[in-house]
């Protein structure tokens, strides 16, 4: 009797506390024709609007049908309606079914709805087109530089890589190849972004390196590391080397702590160059001056003779130079602190599972956003530094089909964004990201 009593008492009180979370509305519409857009839109409203672990309860008759029915025409109304909504809201919203009770009680039975904890899932996978691929052969046994499309250098020291298994390669051809990710649209299309266990990331680029023997797969030796030069046009004390794995479909970067990115500058200045040129020119015997010193560096035939350091200087960049003791993803990157951030959710019109973005325009970042269990049609971002000015862009891409939706916002103004979808080609989407995002 007395266990009895005290699970009367618990129902009671759990009763009592959805009462006093519980939002209400009533709802009441033909259950033969059943819901059309508008009453849809007022269940979506509700659930869009409810907060996480609330409830929502549904009067589903309304006054004047209580004041013309009799109560067991009511409760067959409320019967047959109750099931509408909660088709509805079970298709629609991914409602699970434990989450929509009838609850008796009252003058009439009333539909509950409870929305539980929001589930975050990463949205997009990995893309390593074999088009973007660079692959160079070489013998390992001595030391070897080789040089990207993107003018990166990377320097693997002798007799560096083994098998699986551990024997040392020596004097065999091994194939080392590349993708690299220089800039934002490439991120993009790989479907990389710039976060570490969901703390925002400032890259300078990244790669995915691979080394094989014959097709089989090649790995460091232990306690070997090879260097990268990466081109940079800009220099922060607080960069990293950075690994990858993949975690729920995108790359989650873990920052080597030993492995400080040191950031290199060109030192030569136009007036040691100027010097070097001026002995040559006096050399040859020739009056030195503006208009044969420009000559010399290559504005009409004067310039054929120039030598090539003279060449090298000009065309030499800044860039860091990193170590790295792994293959596989590797970044170039360091924590961005922002003082001011916030939570952004962005609403898409499609019921299809989407790839969302945040690409940040004055940063070198690229924010995932995470669909939301609760609500099919959106994703979620927190973390994200306020004033930024970023381009949302939302994507599918299958085939040589894909579906794409943009919107350039500046973080803070709203705290839901919402993006339409068109239909293009796969060459038309990357012509439009490359368009959107040559900030």
């Amino acid at each position: 009797m007395k266990t009895y009593l005290l699970l009367c008492l618990f129902i009671c009180t759990m009763l009592g506390v959805n009462a006093q979370n519980a939002t209400k509305s009533t709802i009441s519409f033909n259950h033969v024709k059943g819901l059309n857009a508008s009453h849809q839109k007022v269940l979506d409203s509700v659930y869009h609007n409810m907060n996480d672990l609330n409830y929502h309860c549904f009067s589903l008759v309304s006054k004047q049908e209580i004041s013309f029915h009799q109560q067991p025409k009511l409760i067959q109304l409320i019967k047959a309606r109750a099931t509408k909504v909660m088709d509805y809201y079970k298709a629609n919203q991914q409602v699970e079914t434990k989450n929509l009770f009838v609850k008796y009680g009252g003058q009439f039975p009333t539909l509950w709805l409870h929305k539980p904890v929001s589930q975050l899932t990463a949205s997009g996978n990995i893309v390593l087109d074999d088009n973007d691929r660079q692959c160079f052969s070489f013998n390992p046994t001595v030391d070897v530089m080789i040089t990207s499309e993107n003018g990166n250098r990377f320097y693997f020291p002798p007799n560096a890589f083994e098998t699986l298994e551990g024997s040392t390669i020596v004097n065999q051809n091994i194939d080392i190849c590349v993708w690299e990710f220089v800039d934002k649209k490439s991120l993009i299309y790989a479907g990389l972004t710039t976060d570490a266990n969901g703390k925002m990331l400032e890259t300078a680029g990244s790669f995915y390196i691979e080394a094989k023997l014959n097709g089989e797969e090649l790995k460091l030796r232990r306690g070997e590391s090879y260097t990268i030069e990466m081109q940079s046009n800009k220099s922060f004390p607080d960069m990293f080397t950075y690994y990858g794995g993949n975690k729920d479909g995108i790359i989650d970067w873990a920052v080597s702590p030993n492995e400080r990115a040191a950031f290199i500058k060109n030192t030569e200045t136009e007036e040691k160059v100027q010097e070097v040129v001026q002995q040559q020119i006096l050399g040859e015997g020739l009056e030195f001056n503006v208009n044969n010193y420009d000559a010399w560096k290559g504005e009409n035939d004067y310039g054929d003779t120039v030598d090539e350091s003279y060449w090298e200087t000009q065309n030499s960049v800044d860039f860091y130079e990193m170590s790295a003791g792994k293959l596989g993803w590797i970044n170039c990157d360091r924590f961005y602190e922002a003082k001011n951030t916030t939570t952004l959710a962005i609403r898409i019109d499609s019921e299809e599972s989407m790839v969302v973005r945040i690409v940040f325009k004055d940063i070198n970042s690229v924010m995932p956003c995470y669909s939301n269990s609760n609500h099919k049609d959106q994703y979620q971002a927190t973390g994200i530094p306020k004033g930024e000015k970023v381009m949302l862009l939302a994507y599918s891409v299958k085939d040589d089909n894909a579906v794409f939706g943009y919107k350039e916002i500046t973080i803070g103004e709203n705290e839901i964004e919402n993006i339409s979808l068109n239909n293009l080609t796969k060459t038309r989407f990357k012509s439009a990201v490359s368009e959107l995002l040559s900030f």
